[in-house]
C-alpha cells in the first residue's frame, strides 16, 4: 500500500475544517458551552477531485494485494477452527456425566441438534458482513458500539476461561501418559504452560496454518481409531454398557438445593454442561477474511460433522469400558482411560504379545494427542484475544497503548501479557477447578451465542436490504436462541456460586471498556465540578471582603482614605494607580492548571473526525448518521462526504448547514468528491484526510449495491431506510 503521507493532503482537511460562516449565524448558542464543548461552524462547499495519478496507483497496489494474498482453503481453516472444537472432546464427556449420569451421550447428540440451527444462522449472519471480529462485528454493524462492546467482553471471558480449561486439561492429560512416581504440580504447571505460550507469541510466532493442519489430521485419526475400535469392543462386551444403563440419576444442584435425579433434571442440566462441547464454534468467524470464497460454510459443516459423530459415540464408548463411578472419579482424564481399556481387550483378542502392552500406548497415544490438540487450543486463545483487542482498541472501545508494539519483536505484549495475567488470576482464584471454570466458560461462551442468536434477529430487523447468500427462516434463529438461553438458564441453576467470579472477569474487563466509552462524559463532569467549585471560592472571598469592608455602597468615599501610611506598600513607579481597594484573591493556581489541562485533554480526545458517506441528498439518512456518531463516538467532527460528478449540490449543502447548526457540539462539514464511489476512492479520502477505514460509515446497502461487502475492509453500516 502507497504511504499515506505521501499522498496526505493537510490542505484538504484545513479547508473542512475552515468555517464557511464570515459571521455569526443567526440564533447561534455557542457562548451556552464551555471551549472544548464547541468545535465551531463546518465548511459545506469544499469540493475536491482525485488525482488520476493518486488513483492508478492505489488500484494496482490494491489489486496486486488481492493476487498475492494467499487465501486458507477447505481443509486448513477447518484445522484452526477444528482444533478449538474438537479439543472439548477430551473433557465434555465426564463432565457432562456428572449432570446426566447415564443419558450423556443423548444430552451430547441434543447439543449436536442444536449446532445444526446454529450452522444457518452463523452462515446467514457473517456471510452478510463477512469480515473478521465474529459476534462484535456483527453488532457493530446492527447495534450499537456499546451493545457489540459489551458482547466483545463476553467473548474476551470466554478467551480467558477456554485458555485456562485447555491448558488444564493439558496437563491432567500429560499427567497420564507420564509414569506413575513422576507427580505433577497441576497448578504449577498450568501456569508454566501459559507463560511458555505467552513468551512463544511475544516472540511473534503466529497460529500456522500448516501446524494447525497437521496437528488436527493427527487428532482426527486418534479419535477416529480410538472410535473404531471402541465400537468394536461395545458390541463385544455390552455388559458393563447394560450395568450402567440400570445407574440411578445422579442427583443435582438447584440453585444451592440438592435434588434427585430424574429424567428431567438429566437431560435439562446434562444438555446444559454439553453445551461447553461446542465451545470454539465461534473461531471461524474471526478470520473469515483470510478464508477463500465458499469455505466458510464448509468449515461449518465440518466442524458440526465432529462434534455430532464424535462427541454422544465417544461417551458411549467410555460408558461400556468403565463403571460410572469411575467415569464420574476421572471426568477429566475419561478418553485416555477408555483407550487403556479398549487396548488391553485388543491385545488379548488379537493374541499381541504381552511386551507389547497395547493398552497402555493406546492411552499414551491419546494423552500425547490431547496434550498436542489442547496445547494449539492455547495457542488459538492468544492469537484471537489478540485480534479481538487490537480491533476493539482500534475502535476505541479500549484503551489506546494496547496498540503499541514490542520494539524488538513488533508483537502486541500488553494484550499477550494481560491475558496471561488474567488467565493465571483464573487458575488461583479458582484453584485449578476443571468443573468450576467449566461453568464460568459456559456463562461466558453460552452468551456469546445468545447474543450471536439475538444479532441474527436484528440483521433481519435491522438490515433486510443487505445481500447475503442465504436466509434462515424465523423459526430456525428464535429455536436456536431459546435453545441456548435454556443452557445458560441451566448452567445458572446448577452452579450458582460461580455467578461471583464470573462477573467479577466481567466487572474487570466491563469496567475499563465503560471507562473508555464515557471518558468524554466523564471529564466533562469533573471540569463541571471543579469550575463550580472554583466560582464558589470566588464568591464566597468576595462576601468576605464584603463584610470586612461593610456595605460598599454606603458611606464610600469616591477616593480611598489614606488613613495609615504605614499600611500602604511602596508601589513601583510604573504601576498607573495605588492599589488601595484589596483586590479578591486569585484561585489556586493548580485549579486553573487542571482545568485546562482536562479542557485539553476532551479536545485531544474528540479531534479525530469521522466520515460518513451520503449516498443521495437524504436529510432523514444523514440525520440518523449524526445521531449515531454523537451516541457511539467521541468526536466534536463529522465529515459527510458526497460522491458525484454532478454540480449541483446546493441543495445537499444547505441540508449539512442545517445539521450544523441542530448541533452546535460537532463541526459537520461537508465534501463532494469528482468521482464514484468505489474501493479506491475510498482508499484516496482515507489517504488523503489521514482517516482510518474503521472511521469511516456508510448506509445499509442493497441489491445494487456497486462493491461487494467483503469489499468496505471494516467500513461500517450505521443506518437503514427503514
Amino acid at each position: 500500500m502507497p504511504n499515506k503521507k505521501s499522498m496526505s493532503n493537510p490542505a484538504l482537511y484545513e479547508q473542512l475544517d475552515k468555517s464557511s460562516w464570515l459571521w455569526t449565524p443567526p440564533g447561534s448558542t455557542r457562548k451556552k458551552y464551555d471551549s472544548h464543548d464547541f468545535p465551531g461552524y463546518g465548511s459545506y462547499d469544499v469540493r475536491t477531485t482525485p488525482p488520476q495519478s493518486d488513483i492508478l496507483i492505489i488500484g494496482e497496489t490494491l489489486d496486486q494485494k488481492e493476487k498475492n494474498k494467499v487465501f486458507l482453503k477447505e481443509l486448513e481453516a477447518t484445522a484452526i477452527s477444528g482444533n478449538d472444537i474438537l479439543s472439548s472432546t477430551f473433557y465434555v464427556s465426564g463432565l457432562v456425566t456428572l449432570s446426566a449420569g447415564k443419558l450423556a451421550p443423548l444430552c451430547l447428540m441434543l447439543v449436536g441438534f442444536v449446532l445444526y440451527l446454529f450452522r444457518g444462522i452463523y452462515h446467514e449472519t457473517v456471510m452478510a458482513l463477512p469480515c473478521n471480529g465474529g459476534t462484535y462485528n456483527i453488532l457493530l454493524n446492527c447495534t450499537s458500539k456499546q451493545v457489540a462492546s459489551m458482547a466483545a467482553v463476553f467473548a474476551i471471558i470466554a478467551y480467558i476461561t477456554t485458555g485456562v480449561v485447555s491448558a488444564l486439561e493439558a496437563v491432567a492429560y500429560l499427567q497420564t501418559a507420564l509414569p506413575d512416581e513422576w507427580q505433577i504440580d497441576q497448578q504449577m504447571a498450568t501456569i508454566l504452560l501459559l507463560l511458555f505460550f505467552c513468551m512463544l507469541t511475544n516472540l511473534g510466532m503466529q497460529e500456522s496454518a500448516f501446524v494447525a493442519k497437521a496437528v488436527f489430521v493427527m487428532h482426527v485419526a486418534v479419535l477416529t481409531l480410538l472410535s473404531v475400535l471402541g465400537t468394536i469392543y461395545m458390541l463385544f462386551n455390552p455388559y458393563l454398557l447394560v450395568d450402567n444403563w440400570y445407574t440411578p440419576f445422579p442427583p443435582v444442584d438447584a440453585a444451592g438445593d440438592i435434588l434427585p435425579g430424574t429424567v428431567l433434571t438429566a437431560i435439562f442440566y446434562g444438555f446444559s454442561s454439553a453445551m461447553l462441547g461446542v465451545s470454539g464454534f465461534e473461531t471461524s468467524s474471526q478470520f473469515v477474511e483470510e478464508q477463500a470464497p465458499g469455505v466458510f460454510p464448509k468449515t461449518l459443516r465440518n466442524m458440526w460433522m465432529g462434534v455430532m459423530l464424535f462427541n454422544p459415540l465417544l461417551s458411549l464408548i467410555s460408558f461400556a469400558a468403565m463403571p460410572l463411578d469411575e467415569i464420574m472419579e476421572h471426568k477429566d482424564t475419561v478418553l485416555a482411560r477408555t483407550a487403556h481399556v479398549v487396548g488391553q481387550w485388543v491385545q488379548r483378542s488379537l493374541h499381541l504379545p504381552e511386551h507389547l502392552n497395547f493398552g497402555p500406548v493406546l492411552a499414551t497415544i491419546v494423552s500425547v494427542d490431547a496434550f498436542i490438540v489442547l496445547a494449539a487450543a492455547l495457542l488459538t486463545g492468544y492469537v484471537g484475544i489478540n485480534g479481538l483487542i487490537r480491533r476493539m482498541s482500534m475502535d476505541r472501545c479500549l484503551p489506546q497503548f494496547f496498540l503499541i508494539p514490542n520494539p524488538w519483536t513488533g508483537t502486541d505484549s500488553f494484550i499477550l501479557v494481560g491475558f496471561f495475567l488474567l488467565c493465571v488470576s483464573q487458575v488461583i482464584v479458582l484453584d485449578s477447578d476443571v468443573e468450576a471454570l467449566g461453568g464460568v466458560y459456559c456463562y461466558s461462551f453460552l452468551t456469546v451465542m445468545t447474543i450471536f442468536a439475538l444479532g441474527n434477529i436484528m440483521l433481519k430487523i435491522k438490515r433486510p436490504s443487505l445481500p447475503r447468500e442465504i436466509t434462515v427462516s424465523w423459526l430456525q434463529s428464535i429455536i436456536g436462541l431459546v435453545a441456548v438461553i435454556i443452557a445458560l438458564l441451566g448452567n445458572i441453576l446448577g452452579k450458582p456460586q460461580l455467578l461471583t467470579y464470573f462477573f467479577v472477569y466481567f466487572l474487570i474487563v466491563g469496567t475499563l471498556v465503560l471507562v473508555m466509552f464515557q471518558r468524554v462524559r466523564i471529564m466533562r463532569l469533573i471540569y463541571k465540578v471543579l469550575k463550580k467549585q472554583k466560582k464558589k471560592r470566588r464568591l464566597s472571598s468576595q462576601s468576605d471582603t464584603d463584610s470586612e469592608d461593610g456595605d460598599p455602597f454606603e458611606d464610600q468615599p469616591l477616593i480611598p482614605k489614606r488613613t495609615n501610611m504605614d499600611d500602604i506598600e511602596e508601589v513601583d513607579d510604573e504601576e498607573e494607580g495605588d492599589k488601595l481597594v484589596p483586590e479578591p484573591p486569585r484561585p489556586p493556581r493548580e485549579h486553573q492548571t487542571c482545568l485546562a489541562a482536562i479542557s485539553n485533554v476532551v479536545k485531544h480526545v474528540q479531534t479525530v473526525p469521522f466520515v460518513f458517506f451520503a449516498k443521495h441528498d437524504d436529510l432523514h439518512m444523514m440525520n440518523k448518521a449524526v445521531l449515531y456518531i454523537q451516541l457511539n463516538e467521541q468526536t466534536n467532527k463529522i465529515i459527510i462526504v458526497h460522491c458525484t460528478t454532478s454540480r449541483n449540490t446546493s441543495s445537499l449543502q444547505e441540508h449539512v448547514k442545517l445539521l450544523d447548526l441542530l448541533y452546535p457540539r460537532v463541526k459537520i462539514s461537508l465534501l463532494i468528491v469528482n468521482s464514484n464511489f468505489n474501493v479506491t476512492t475510498v482508499e484516496w479520502l482515507s489517504q488523503a484526510l489521514e482517516v482510518p477505514i474503521n472511521a469511516m460509515f456508510i448506509s445499509c446497502p442493497d441489491e445494487n449495491f456497486t462493491m461487494k461487502v467483503s469489499q468496505l475492509r471494516g467500513m461500517r453500516i450505521i443506518a437503514s431506510n427503514d
